[in-house]
């Protein structure tokens, strides 16, 4: 079946702007033909796919690595078994970056309250003394 979705179109039923599409598109995310008139025509299961992108991405994925899972899709084979293991990583590093920011906040929260009981310190430090270790 041809290609039968014009960019703007596509967009519209995305909620996409033509341009991330565009985009999307000349990184090769997407597949499109050139109308005669030269417009890009995608085919009918482009929606889907601009939906599966953005939601990649909100979960953190790279347009790399969506770029993998397509490329597999495309092959006809079933991408989970790679998605899953990207999953795992992402909650891993995500996981480690909730404990690297709780343990700023404990420092933040130590130098604020010290800055507080002490409004008018004697500030000798090359920078200030609420910053110093």
């Amino acid at each position: 079946m041809p290609p039968s979705v014009p960019i703007g179109q596509l967009a519209v039923l995305t909620g996409e702007t033509a341009k991330v599409i565009r985009y999307w598109t000349d990184i090769g995310l997407l597949t499109a033909e050139r109308r005669s008139n030269r417009y890009r025509a995608y085919p009918d299961e482009a929606a889907g796919q601009v939906r599966f992108i953005r939601s990649a991405q909100r979960a953190g994925f790279s347009l790399e690595e969506i770029r993998r899972i397509l490329t597999i899709r495309r092959a006809g084979r079933k991408p989970c078994t790679h998605v899953k293991a990207d999953l795992e990583s992402h909650l891993a590093n995500v996981r480690d970056q909730l404990a690297q920011l709780q343990a700023l906040e404990v420092q933040l929260q130590a130098k604020v309250t010290w800055a507080n009981s002490h409004p008018d310190p004697d500030c000798d430090s090359a920078g200030c003394v609420y910053l110093e270790p």
